[in-house]
């Protein structure tokens, strides 16, 4: 059963490795060259971005953003709620520190409850690909995070997976001034613990979202659709595959973004419109959750 339970739990981390506010890292002299309209019409750090998807937290030189993020998982005899708090630093203009520590609020599976801290994250990203114009941007990003054992596995419903684990992921973006839209590909994997290897994960994502309104230096206003895939493999006992793990999931679901000169909000719902799970697990059926979002320099 606990092994099925780190399923969740892996599901939880991967789609709350939450995208929260973009840069382009694009030089300070460059960034009056593009026009302040549609998506484009405040910094950079400021941009549309989606919500449950990992990577896209590159921000520039010394920019400094904390955030909260509350989540809820509903499913088939469970409900997960959380609450994410972090945030973002930008070390270069093309490289990023993203960290946060989940709380469980309660998570409940079947008849069992449990509550506290979950595991810690701590994420790099790197901007190797940049090209720009005065109507759009494109950027591509390295990402590499490590999620550290700072919950428990020994809880009714474990709120951590008892070792280390670590993700490598690739994003693509394009930015223009009314549309917005993203993939994202990677794969996390997981470390031994009480002779329980979880299954590797593969994630494939993308978006796709659009300009509503906005005010040039003030406000911008999208909405975004956004599909997040994950592929999970067996988990091992002793070395022998569990039967209650592993399968593949899709969620697919609309959000809106709000940003102004210092804060971001964003909000959605997605659906598991797609969802294979091998042997007796607890499947999902939504995901709703948020961000607020707070740029403490100007």
């Amino acid at each position: 059963m606990k092994s099925r339970l780190r399923s969740t739990i892996f599901f939880l981390a991967l789609i709350f490795s939450a995208e929260i506010m973009p840069d382009s890292g694009i030089a300070e002299e460059k960034k009056e060259e593009i026009l302040k309209i549609g998506n484009l019409a405040l910094p950079l750090s400021q941009l549309p971005a989606p919500l449950l998807s990992f990577g896209q937290n590159i921000v520039g030189e010394g920019d400094f953003l904390g955030f909260t993020y509350p989540a809820y998982i509903k499913g088939h005899h469970k409900k997960f709620s959380e609450i994410l708090t972090g945030f973002v630093y930008g070390i270069r203009g093309d490289l990023s520190l993203f960290a946060y520590i989940p709380v469980a609020t309660r998570f409940k599976l079947d008849n069992q409850c449990s509550s506290g801290i979950e595991d810690m994250v701590v994420q790099l990203e790197y901007a190797y690909y940049l090209a720009y114009s005065h109507t759009s941007i494109n950027l591509a990003t390295i990402v590499g995070n490590i999620t550290l054992p700072s919950g428990s596995l020994d809880k009714a419903v474990p709120t951590g997976f008892g070792s280390p684990t670590f993700l490598l992921g690739f994003t693509g973006v394009h930015l223009d001034i009314d549309w917005y839209c993203f993939v994202s590909l990677g794969a996390q994997f997981p470390t031994m613990s009480d002779n329980i290897l979880s299954g590797k994960r593969f994630l494939y994502q993308g978006g796709v979202g659009r300009n509503i309104s906005y005010a040039t230096d003030r406000y911008i206003f999208s909405w975004l659709l956004e599909f997040d895939g994950t592929y999970y493999q067996r988990d091992k006992i002793l070395g022998i595959p569990d039967p209650d793990s592993g399968g593949n999931s899709i969620l697919l679901g609309p959000s809106l973004f709000f940003s102004t000169q210092h804060l971001i909000a964003h909000a959605g719902i997605s659906w598991v419109i797609s969802q294979h799970l091998f042997g007796l697990q607890n499947k999902n059926k939504y995901v709703v959750a948020a961000v607020i979002a707070w740029k403490f320099n100007s």
